[in-house]
């Protein structure tokens, strides 16, 4: 059977990729760190003011646990470089907490501070869910950040599919190809039936999820968004994959 033009301009890329100079793929080389680590959180209409406070404080949160802090000293380096970015249509993508080097207690308490700050969500009324652009803007992020990592990860959140800009499979497998690693957690806040949930959860496995050790940890609402981030950050520093499937998890979550 003939080979989509898809397949044939993934294996060119690829074998473009293979072809470079050592750390030529990551054209933006700079202070070394284990990880550079991207937390892409969704800003879109579906998200009320008091659900996007709640990812906020759920995520400084989770840089002031001092599990979180010591699985970042315990890396080789002890150091991560970690950026929050805002995002919801295809032109809405914002860099709300810039890039910070972590690397102790007070560089993590500091991070909680700036990212504690943006309660405020910065557009209003935006109903576009745009996460194959999100995932092509937070990959340029990740390759002119002046952070040279050895792994780099893209942390995208959000309650909905994609419905505008390009398709986030196919942004995915570009990003994957440029040595990056896609890790979800869909939000089930709206989402009151166990099939609409199995749905979303599936969506960010086959179409959003990828790259070598990328998962997907499921949270219902936005009010367990802080204990889902905290589990999901030690994770991804750690280097670790959860062992049990994201529908296992969703099975053993309550009904409503």
């Amino acid at each position: 059977m003939a080979r989509s033009i898809g397949t044939i301009i993934v294996a060119v890329l690829m074998a473009v990729l293979a072809d470079l100079p050592a750390g030529k793929a990551h054209a933006e080389q700079g202070v070394s760190v284990d990880l550079e680590l991207l937390l892409a959180l969704d800003v879109s209409h579906s998200v009320t003011v008091d659900e996007h406070a709640a990812q906020i404080n759920g995520l400084a949160a989770a840089f002031r646990h001092e599990r979180l802090i010591s699985a970042i000293r315990n890396l080789p380096t002890g150091r991560a470089a970690v950026a929050v970015m805002f995002w919801a249509g295809p032109e809405n993508q914002i860099i709300a907490v810039p890039w910070t080097l972590v690397d102790s207690t007070e560089s993590a308490n500091s991070l909680a501070d700036s990212i504690a700050r943006e309660t405020e969500p910065p557009w209003d009324g935006l109903s576009f869910t745009a996460i194959g652009t999100a995932l092509l803007r937070g990959a340029d992020e990740i390759d002119s950040n002046g952070y040279d990592g050895r792994r780099r990860i893209i942390d995208l959140s959000g309650d909905d599919p994609s419905n505008q800009g390009v398709k986030a499979a196919e942004a995915r497998d570009l990003v994957v190809l440029r040595g990056i690693v896609i890790n979800g957690l869909p939000i089930l806040q709206d989402r009151k039936e166990h099939e609409d949930r199995e749905a979303l959860v599936r969506y960010f496995e086959t179409e959003v999820a990828g790259g070598v050790g990328a998962f997907v940890l499921p949270t219902l609402s936005f009010n367990d968004f802080p204990r889902a981030m905290l589990a999901k950050l030690i994770t991804e520093v750690s280097g670790r994959t959860p062992s049990v499937s994201p529908l296992r998890m969703l099975a053993g979550m309550p009904a409503d």
